[in-house]
């Protein structure tokens, strides 16, 4: 019986392409959900082969991928500037009424 593992392949897939043309076509960018990464479509052209599995059964992970527009990226990116920034600012009122000192180390 032969192991699981990634399967050997020449040339790019089908998939792949067809990713690639779709983000062209609608003027979008490929958005990784595993890594949270976009790439613009020649990025993802250039680095398929680093994010695209394919396993010997024929199965890929191509539904982590999906074609959103760049401005998607730009809404995810300050969500979570805000989301952090919120919590900065419930940390440093709560250490407003908490007495700390800092002692040297020894």
């Amino acid at each position: 019986m032969e192991p699981w593992r990634v399967k050997e392949k020449e040339g790019i897939p089908a998939e792949v392409t067809s990713l690639h043309r779709f983000a062209i076509q609608n003027n979008c960018w490929i958005y990784h959900d595993n890594t949270r990464i976009f790439y613009t479509p020649e990025e993802f052209l250039e680095k398929w082969e680093q994010v695209y599995k394919e396993e010997h059964t024929g199965l890929s992970n191509i539904k982590d991928f999906a074609v959103k527009s760049p401005y998607a990226a730009i809404k995810q990116r300050a969500g979570w500037i805000k989301t952090a920034s919120e919590e900065l600012q419930a940390l440093l009122k709560k250490l407003e009424g908490y007495d700390i000192t800092f002692k040297p180390p020894q």
